[in-house]
Formats: structure tokens, C-alpha cells, sequence
């Protein structure tokens, strides 16, 4: 079994890398952490994939083998507990034009779109992309770690949104949504006749083995919902998409399916093959990267607190840390920018005084970048 180097240093400039060859550092050095790639290169299997591609030298359009749709069900199945159908699934080349289809497909101006704040940005963006009424509740601290402030998530819902954005495990809170809050969340979108869609993307990046992921379609009866997974951000092939969506509901789904028709490419060979080849072969080199994310989550949760004005809950999933500073920082974000080291501003989530800050990257960059913020200490 082949062991994988998470710590050789990979340079990605000058490749059309969206993080590294970003215009707005011009010639200046920077060490990029603010998009949602890892640093590492893929597992082998996937790299044969894509050479068995080259080989063959032919790049033309491509259907979704009964064979990959077979090894999703299967992954659903064993990893998270949820008997699926085959005929439940709709393949698209990616989970953000598919919910902002959903949310175009099923809301409308008067009854909008509902999210919990902090959020990945494009689940308060969609809404506006498409003028749909945006409704947001607030996250909140409880027990060391980020969960749903339940009594403002019904009092939400008393707006009647069409559609609820769930995103399991929470980015960027980290959070992996226990049964229990499974349980309410379901419960108290039935009572007010929302529907769910759920990103479930960072579900195989959970840090702690105990943490069970929870598809909140497998609880869900008599509503109608959309989940949505893909093998892209555990396995670090964001850039080739590919993604699922699991619809049980008959008239949903047709609906759904129908919308895509001249809006949604075919997904590519090679966003198929690899898929298949991350399905059958992926788990060696998931299973060796899982604990290097947890040692430079530690690393970097260790350093956050002993740094005065700064503060981080613990991560249950995801490799993006959500760290918040004091008035002490001044522009944090801003001030790291000037110092080398570019991420992303609270705002973008719609949280106030955090930065994301992406700890995929050899331990080497992550302690370039904790050097980086002590500099600064004030």
C-alpha cells in the first residue's frame, strides 16, 4: 500500500491556478489560503484515469455509466447508512449550478430562499442572483461548537421560504450536524412546508472518526428535498466537477431534471473516470490524508490560542478554519494581504470580524502562514 507525501511543497504558479495565479498579486510573493483546493497531488488511480484518457487520444461526449452510478449508490450506502435508488440520482457538472437551478426551479419572489449565517457564500448569493427574497438566521456557539440558533430558525420559517440551503458539514463553521439536529431541522421545515437542499460535498473530510455524517434526505418522508454529493473536495479534483443529486420525490425530481435540459452541460470523461476511479480506489489516499489534516488543524488551533484577540472552535470537518479577531487586528484580512498571506474576509460569509483561512497545504506553508500572523502581533 503506497504511503503519499502530504508535506512535498508543489509549486502551482504560473499553471492558471484561480488560488495561486490570481491577478491582484501581480509580482508580489504571497502564500494564497483562501480557496477551497488542497495543495497535494491526487491519488494515483485518478492520475492512471486521466493518462488512460490521454492514451486513447478521443475527447468526445460521455454518458454516465451504470457502473458509476452503481459505485455512488454504493459509497451512500456504506458510508452514510442510506439506501438509495438507482433511478433517485441526476448527474450534473457541478453543486452550485445545480442548487442555484433547484432554488430558480422551486421558490419564486414571493417565497424565497432560507440560510443559516455564517454560510458558504454562494447560499446567500444565489438569492439575489436570481431576485429571490433572501431570510437568514444566525449560527451560534453552544458547547465548543457551531450549531443552529433553533428558536430564530423558526421564527424564520414563519416567513414561509420556499427552500432551506443546508450545508452539512458547515462550511465554514466545521460542524457535522448530529442526529438530534437532524431531527429538528427536518421537523420544523415539514411544519412550515420547506423544502430542503442540502450540499453534503465536505461529508468524507471529517476529522474524528466518531463523527457519523447524517444525510438529511434519509430522514426526510413526506418533503420533498435535493442532496447533493461529489467526490471533488475530499479527493482534491475540484477543478474537473462532477457531482449527484439525490432526489427521491418522483415529480421533484422530473421537474428537476427537465430544468436542466440546455442549461447543464454533459458531464466529461474525465470528470467520469476519475469519479469512478475515486469511488473504487480513493480510500488508501483518503485514509493517509485525514489525520494530516487533523495534525495541521491541531497546529493551527494551538497557535490561534495563544495569540491574543484571536479565537477558533474546533473543527469537526472540512480543512477551513473560521477564526475570529478583535478590534485589536484592526483589517485583519487586510493587513495579512500587505504581509504575503491572502484569505478570505469574514464578510463573504456574511460573518463580521473572521477570517478562512484553508489548511490543506504541506505543514511547511502552514507554519509560513502562523509566522506570517504572529508578525503582526500587536
Amino acid at each position: 500500500m503506497k504511503k503519499y507525501d502530504f508535506d512535498r511543497v508543489i509549486d502551482r504558479r504560473n499553471t492558471s491556478s484561480y488560488k495561486w495565479d490570481n491577478p491582484m498579486y501581480a509580482d508580489k510573493k504571497m502564500l494564497p489560503m483562501p480557496v477551497a483546493d488542497m495543495e497535494f497531488a491526487v491519488a494515483d488511480e485518478i492520475l492512471e484515469a486521466l493518462d488512460k484518457i490521454t492514451h486513447h487520444g478521443v475527447l468526445g461526449y460521455s454518458i454516465v455509466p451504470d457502473s458509476l452510478r452503481l459505485l455512488a449508490q454504493k459509497r451512500i450506502s456504506e458510508e452514510y447508512q442510506w439506501e438509495t435508488d438507482l433511478e433517485w440520482q441526476v448527474w450534473l457538472p457541478g453543486i452550485v449550478p445545480g442548487i442555484t437551478l433547484a432554488c430558480d426551479l422551486f421558490s419564486n419572489e414571493d417565497r424565497g430562499v432560507l440560510t443559516a449565517i455564517p454560510v458558504y457564500h454562494p447560499f446567500h448569493l444565489i438569492p439575489t442572483w436570481l431576485n429571490r427574497p433572501l431570510i437568514t438566521f444566525p449560527m451560534v456557539e453552544k458547547a465548543g461548537r457551531w450549531t443552529y440558533d433553533f428558536e430564530a430558525f423558526e421564527k424564520a420559517l414563519q416567513q414561509k421560504p420556499a427552500v432551506f440551503l443546508f450545508c452539512n458539514p458547515h462550511n465554514p463553521g466545521g460542524t457535522v450536524f448530529n442526529q438530534a439536529e437532524i431531527d429538528q431541522i427536518v421537523s420544523l421545515c415539514q411544519q412550515y412546508d420547506c423544502m430542503i437542499i442540502s450540499d453534503e460535498i465536505h461529508a468524507d473530510l471529517r476529522l474524528y472518526p466518531q463523527s457519523n455524517h447524517i444525510c438529511i434526505g434519509r430522514d426526510i418522508v413526506e418533503l420533498p428535498s435535493i442532496s447533493f454529493f461529489a467526490t471533488s473536495k475530499a479527493f482534491n479534483t475540484a477543478g474537473l466537477g462532477g457531482c449527484v443529486a439525490i432526489i427521491p420525490h418522483q415529480a421533484t425530481r422530473e421537474a428537476f431534471l427537465k430544468k436542466t435540459f440546455g442549461y447543464m452541460p454533459m458531464l466529461s470523461r474525465h470528470s467520469i473516470d476519475v469519479m469512478s476511479a475515486t469511488y473504487q480506489h480513493g480510500s488508501n489516499w483518503l485514509s493517509q490524508l485525514i489525520p494530516y489534516l487533523k495534525q495541521n488543524h491541531d497546529i493551527l488551533l494551538d497557535f490561534v490560542k495563544q495569540q491574543p484577540g484571536l479565537d477558533m472552535i474546533p473543527l469537526e470537518a472540512t480543512y477551513l478554519a473560521w477564526i475570529s479577531y478583535d478590534q485589536t487586528w484592526g483589517d485583519l484580512p487586510n493587513r495579512l494581504l500587505e504581509h504575503g498571506l491572502h484569505v478570505l474576509r469574514g464578510e463573504q460569509f456574511k460573518g463580521k470580524n473572521f477570517i478562512r483561512l484553508n489548511f490543506a497545504c504541506p505543514k511547511s506553508q502552514l507554519e509560513e502562514a502562523c509566522q506570517i500572523i504572529a508578525s503582526l502581533t500587536h
